[in-house]
């Protein structure tokens, strides 16, 4: 708990005293506890720089705590707003009421965020990169370690500078985040939940309009990737930022790439915009849940398989066009030789601050031990200065593996390679996520995608996250061999019952390899299914080959997606209702998909089967 004090004077020289190589932030927080990131509280902030010199005078502001799983930690996240805009240390492009100290706590180098915001610097088709510093930060008078002090993300001239004009509707800009965390005001665009970030209307009717406006919009835009319609996707998506964003998530290795943390904008006028880069304590390989992203090598597989709660259409989709790969390799050599220098940027951060950074590696870093969810070989560091040696050395090799990578004829030909330079099984969903063994011993084979393994009673294995569409026809198989005196089951699991539907099946083991496969249609659309494997008896079991993919006909799942937003249902038959009746201000945006007749003509009597289709 934060410790409290009735009175507290935010200059007391000790602090002073106590300054080591960076920028001090003091907060007084006024005698009250800052428990919740859903309501801000009074305090009081002051801020000297790096030679001790006062900055800004005692200060009033408002503050809450911020962040998702780490508000759980110890070290705390915080989101301050001063009542008057504000540049604090001279770190922004300009001005702003809204800030953010960030503990980075799963990070013990506390350079990856730095580190990312930085390449997306570097990245000049990326219009807005957060600007930011590491600070050392008190709190009551109480030393808490060095956070990075950062601008919030918001519209505003000095940051995202998009149209605000909450009134309107298409003359509006929109900032959103596509994020699992979302606010039960989201909306959806194939399976993804996105929430806006700037203002709307406060007529109802017109937020509903804005709601339905920007939906579509990202619904057409990911669609035409889908399709790969090269031609609309460059009239509604700024191509070079989502080919930069790319780029910059694909070396940073974004394990949450899809699961939050996206952002996107769109100006009024303007294109589907793919920015600001946000959240990277996890990525550069400070990750061990899912397999192949501790390596510095191997594309990351949420960016190519849109099969798990992680993965991200926007790039799945983009990497199957040929021009989008084309773009990503012409881009890459024109700024390779830029990014190489990440790595000597996180060594001369380190180096210069490294004293601060070494306190608060001594106040909150356990010492060889497993501190959230990172590699092995992280937890095992005992020194501050070996977790930026590691940073910096996994980029360098990141960027190499890139550099070959990205100019060879695999990625050009859509060969998308893993960790150990093998192809990847894009349409596989187990090949994006690691088995989570429990109470068994035996090792994984990531080549065949299976496991050799001793069983016990009541013994599991568990993959995670997959989604599911209503609709769609998927087929699980595998190879199976062992012991006679095992018996495997296996259940399909969604985290929430009234996504749940009924697919198991119990597998007798035999000495000679049989080959097990079903099919099922889904009647749920839900991201977050688990596959759970479980065994009864003793013995040892061998399972090869392990495959679950969707068999759906791709061209079957947009019959009828005349708005072309990836979807059929009663918006597409009133659209083409009206288009028929020849109302003006209807149009096709994907006329193929209402040729149902196959004729290449549009008439009644493909309204009929669309109606037909309709109703099932």
């Amino acid at each position: 708990m934060m410790p409290l004090r009735t009175a507290f004077s935010a200059e007391e020289s000790s602090i002073i005293e106590e300054q080591l190589d960076m920028p001090i932030i003091s907060i007084d927080t006024l005698g009250k506890e800052i428990y919740t990131k859903s309501e801000y509280a009074p305090s009081k902030v002051t801020i000297w720089d790096k030679n001790g010199e006062l900055e800004i005078p005692e200060t009033e502001v408002q503050i809450r705590l911020r962040g998702n799983s780490t508000l759980y930690c110890e070290k705390k996240s915080y989101k301050f707003k001063f009542d008057k805009k504000q540049n604090p240390l001279g770190i922004g492009d300009g001005p702003g009421k809204g800030w953010n100290l960030l503990a980075n706590y799963y990070d013990t180098s506390l350079l990856r965020n730095m580190a990312a915001y930085h390449l997306g610097d570097m990245l000049d088709n990326i219009p807005y990169s957060a600007n930011c510093r590491s600070v050392e930060v008190y709190v009551n008078g109480s030393y808490q370690g060095v956070y990075l002090l950062c601008e919030d993300i918001n519209v505003n001239k000095n940051r995202l500078a998009i149209t605000e004009k909450p009134e309107l509707v298409e003359g509006n800009g929109y900032l959103l985040e596509m994020t699992r965390a979302c606010t039960d005001e989201h909306f959806e665009v194939d399976n993804a939940y996105y929430d806006i970030k700037s203002k709307l209307s406060d007529d109802y009717p017109t937020e509903l309009m804005q709601k339905e406006y920007i939906s579509n919009y990202l619904a057409k835009s990911l669609n035409v990737l889908r399709r790969q319609d090269k031609a609309r996707a460059e009239e509604l998506i700024d191509i070079p930022s989502l080919v930069d964003n790319f780029i910059a998530n694909e070396l940073c290795k974004n394990n949450d790439i899809g699961w939050g943390s996206f952002y996107l904008c769109k100006d009024a006028g303007g294109k589907l915009t793919f920015a600001p880069m946000w959240d990277y304590d996890l990525a550069f390989g400070n990750f061990d849940v899912y397999k192949g992203f501790d390596s510095p090598y191997g594309i990351n597989e949420f960016d190519i398989n849109a099969s798990n709660s992680n993965s991200n259409q926007w790039y799945c989709y983009a990497l199957q066009n040929d021009w989008f790969r084309e773009a990503v390799t012409a881009r890459w050599k024109e700024v390779s030789e830029r990014v190489k220098t990440l790595p000597d940027y996180v060594k001369e951060e380190a180096k210069t601050n490294m004293r601060s950074y070494i306190r608060n590696f001594n106040m909150w870093a356990p010492r060889g031990k497993e501190l959230f969810i990172e590699t092995d070989s992280i937890a095992k560091f005992t020194e501050y200065q070996e977790h930026t040696d590691y940073l910096s050395e996994w980029i360098t090799e990141r960027i190499q593996w890139l550099d070959g990578y990205l100019n060879s004829e695999d990625f050009k030909n859509g060969v998308f390679l893993d960790e150990n330079n093998k192809p990847v099984d894009v349409e596989n969903a187990f090949t994006v996520s690691k088995i989570m063994l429990s109470d068994i011993s035996g090792n994984f084979d990531y080549e065949s995608l299976g496991f050799d393994i001793e069983t016990n009673k009541w013994s599991s294995i568990k993959l995670m996250r997959f989604w599911f569409r209503a609709g769609h026809k998927y087929r699980l198989s595998f190879d199976i061999s062992g012991d006679p005196t095992t018996e495997l089951n296996y259940q399909l699991k969604s985290e929430k019952t009234e996504f749940f539907f009924d697919l198991n099946d119990t597998i007798p083991v035999t000495e000679e390899k049989t080959h097990y496969e079903k099919e099922f249609e889904s009647d749920y659309t839900y991201y977050s299914y688990y596959y759970v494997i479980n065994f009864t008896g003793s013995g040892k079991v061998n399972v090869e080959n392990l495959s679950f993919v969707d068999i759906t006909p791709k061209e079957l799942a947009i019959q009828g997606d005349v708005n072309d937003d990836g979807q059929y249902d009663l918006s597409d038959f009133v659209l083409f209702q009206k288009w028929l009746l020849g109302s003006p201000t209807a149009h096709l945006d994907n006329w193929e998909a209402a040729d149902l007749c196959k004729d290449n003509r549009l008439d009644v009597f493909d309204l009929c089967l669309m109606r037909r289709r309709l109703i099932g």
